[in-house]
């Protein structure tokens, strides 16, 4: 049942961390993957380790997204069947500082690809017999954030109401859509940002005592990927070693780069 052979799936944002070894993942399973990111050499190297397709694209841009899945479709035809969306980076900001402009890039950083991945998609895989859409949100979207994370926070939670209602509206149809919602995880952008002394301090808040790593959630996107979780749609679920059991959390995201 976890076998994706001779399904077609996209990746967005695919070019490093977690996007990476998520197509890597899913060509493993068997998989033939497109791989899409902003950054287009990126895409490229994630490709060729994953014997995929690749494409650069800006998924807050709908025209772009247009192309996206317009590309999937020449590609894969009818064996198009999922879709993982890994985009959603932090843009830290008190929200008594932002700018219009904050704000926005928060949501198209977070929110704004996932309805356009929806709109895209859900009709072609619907098309298809059906199929898994996985979006990447975060626990900081089921609880109450404050100060710099507040923002994102508002952006995660938006996020998981429209995968629910989607799931909801597209279940008849056989379009499965699921968020994979992690704590602090061990990606190379934050182990790069940050220190050992840091990783231990955060390890000791969490109740199993360490963050995450890339493939523990990994694992549960390919559950929602493939067929074991053929019952299951409009689910959050958190991969954070039951962080979530706690409040809000000490770790606040370093001042962003201009």
């Amino acid at each position: 049942m976890l076998s994706l052979r001779g399904q077609g799936f996209v990746v967005l944002g695919a070019g490093q961390g977690m996007g990476e070894q998520t197509a890597i993942a899913l060509c493993q399973q068997g998989a033939n993957v497109l791989c899409v990111d902003l950054n287009a050499s990126a895409a490229e190297r994630v490709a060729a380790a994953c014997d995929g397709h690749c494409m650069a694209a800006d998924v807050t841009v709908r025209a772009d997204m247009r192309k996206v899945f317009d590309e999937a479709r020449k590609l894969f035809g009818e064996s198009l069947r999922g879709v993982v969306d890994i985009v959603g980076m932090v843009h830290a900001k008190d929200i008594t500082d932002m700018e219009d402009a904050d704000w926005d890039r928060q949501f198209g950083l977070v929110f704004k690809h996932a309805y356009l991945a929806i709109q895209y998609a859900a009709p072609l895989i619907a098309a298809n017999g059906g199929g898994s859409m996985v979006f990447i949100g975060s626990i900081a979207g089921l609880g109450v954030r404050t100060g710099r994370m507040l923002p994102y926070a508002t952006a995660k939670a938006a996020l998981n109401q429209l995968v629910r209602g989607s799931a909801k509206q597209w279940a008849a149809a056989g379009v499965r859509m699921n968020v994979v919602a992690p704590g602090l995880t061990r990606t190379p952008r934050l182990v790069d940002a940050n220190g050992p002394e840091f990783w231990a301090a955060q390890g000791g808040e969490i109740p199993m005592g360490r963050p995450g790593e890339i493939s523990d959630v990994i694992a549960s996107v390919l559950f929602y990927s493939s067929g074991m979780s053929r019952h299951v749609t409009g689910t959050v679920l958190a991969i954070d070693g039951g962080a979530h059991l706690l409040g809000e959390s000490s770790y606040v995201p370093k001042p962003n780069r201009q």
